[in-house]
């Protein structure tokens, strides 16, 4: 007889597990040039039907002809699977990652994206930390918008006047997103300026009813100038407590982020070019990098060998299959990277001929719809991918960026805006330089109307002083 304190229970679980292949044709997809070369050269070693000549001109990444083709056969099948799993789930990609009640697509799916480790960026930092959140499906779908406005420096560039602008959209929504990637880590991210970041950081260390926090609250602008006499009869203080707050606040952060775009790569190598040749962009791919893979001819002569024992010839077929999937897997992800690159290029056209002023807004579903593809997918090709062009070197997350629509029905991006912003305070009379409401009328005759604090805010990122700094006597 049982304990009668005791409960027994018999569950059954059944693990998705990701094909071995489809796993890594996935993180090659993702990962940055360095870091695939290096992919490359351990599987050199530690495959022997795999061998490697240096990249010609032209040469192309490609299987040994007149081989087996049944793996790769199953392995076209499995890939374009994937994509359609892509395709029917990818609304749930921020998603909570326990998944119950759902398909067993969906499950697959979920956890394919979830097994992915990619290389750690302040963006996926923020993602993982928001899988952990208590924000429900909608509130997340949201929060993954606002992750995806936040700057290598931890701050917010996203006007959030924009979202609550959306019909019947609840402001008490966005609070409560907002609030929640605060008490994300660093402290201080997504903060939509200075004060708030140090703020932020000042709160999460307990020091919200300190004199500090009232010192960045009430009188930072003061205190960036030093006037610490002025900010010393406001805050009833002496000056030489005021040079002690101010010595505690130097000691925060004022760019969180900026320890993760540290640690990001150090040396860049494009992997398309684009180049101006009889008026049209020519795009082609850098294949200088990769070494041109094939199957070792000694190998697949031993498995037509009579003489090669049954045990020698299973090894060789593994490891051949192998090397099958691996060149494939490579040649995925150049022909992926260059059909983005093609619409890029495309789209942007306006932008490779008149500059950063006619940059058009762009997300990556667009692109994705356009290629028949995850939006995650998109995602994963373009990062820490680059793009050697006409207009410099460039990320190709670079030219996916939001926008704001003109007063006359015309949608341009947010760098257009900065653009414009710049070349007007560049051309201003200095002795008396536009504060910013001035700026918001001046955009506004141009048809850019935007918020005097999203003003600002450009003007910050621009690294432009206000107007009171920026006078000349």
């Amino acid at each position: 007889m049982a304990h009668p304190g005791l409960v027994l229970s018999q569950e059954m679980k059944m693990q998705q597990v990701l094909a071995p292949h489809l796993f890594q044709s996935l993180e090659i997809l993702q990962m940055p040039l360095l870091d695939l070369q290096q992919m490359i050269k351990q599987e050199l070693s530690e495959n022997p039907t795999l061998e490697a000549t240096e990249q010609q001109a032209d040469a192309q990444i490609e299987i040994e002809q007149g081989t087996k083709d049944v793996e790769r056969d199953e392995f076209d099948n499995e890939i374009e699977k994937l994509a359609a799993l892509g395709e029917e789930w990818g609304d749930n990609f921020y998603e909570n990652r326990q998944v119950s009640g759902g398909s067993d697509a969906e499950e697959k799916y979920q956890y394919m994206m979830d097994s992915l480790s990619e290389s750690s960026s302040l963006h996926d930092e923020l993602l993982e930390q928001l899988t952990h959140s208590s924000l429900n499906e909608y509130e997340r779908k949201i929060a993954g918008i606002v992750l995806g406005n936040i700057d290598d420096d931890g701050y917010l560039q996203l006007d959030v006047e924009d979202l609550l602008a959306l019909p019947n959209f609840p402001a008490e929504t966005l609070d409560k997103i907002l609030a929640t990637i605060h008490d994300f880590d660093p402290p201080g991210v997504g903060a939509r300026d200075l004060r708030e970041c140090l703020m932020l950081q000042l709160k999460r260390a307990g020091r919200e009813d300190t004199q500090e926090y009232q010192l960045v609250a009430e009188h930072l602008d003061l205190l960036g100038r030093h006037k610490y006499d002025e900010i010393a009869r406001a805050m009833g203080l002496t000056g030489e407590r005021v040079k002690e707050l101010a010595a505690a606040v130097a000691k925060l952060d004022p760019k969180p982020g900026r320890n993760f775009s540290e640690a990001q790569i150090e040396y860049v190598t494009p992997e398309i070019i684009v180049e101006k040749k009889d008026g049209e962009y020519v795009i082609t791919q850098n294949k200088k990098p990769y070494p041109n893979l094939f199957i070792s001819r000694k190998y697949l002569q031993m498995l037509k060998d009579p003489g090669t024992s049954k045990e020698v010839k299973t090894y060789i077929r593994e490891k051949i299959t192998k090397s099958k999937q691996f060149i494939q897997s490579i040649d995925q992800r150049m022909s992926t990277i260059y059909r983005i690159a093609v619409e890029i290029v495309r789209i942007q056209r306006d932008f490779f001929d008149h500059g950063v002023s006619k940059l058009r807004p762009l997300n990556m579903k667009t692109v994705a719809e356009l290629l028949e593809v995850h939006e995650t997918t998109i995602s994963r090709a373009t990062t820490g991918k680059y793009m050697q062009t006409p207009r410099g070197l460039l990320s190709m997350k670079y030219f996916f960026k939001p926008g704001i629509m003109t007063t006359s029905g015309e949608s341009i991006s947010n760098e257009s805006v900065k653009s414009a912003l710049g070349e007007i305070i560049r051309d201003e009379d200095k002795k008396k330089p536009y504060s910013d409401a001035k700026l918001v009328k001046l955009l506004e005759e141009d048809g850019m109307k935007i918020a005097r604090r999203t003003v600002a805010k450009y003007r910050d990122q621009l690294r432009i002083l206000p107007s009171h700094l920026r006078k000349i006597h």
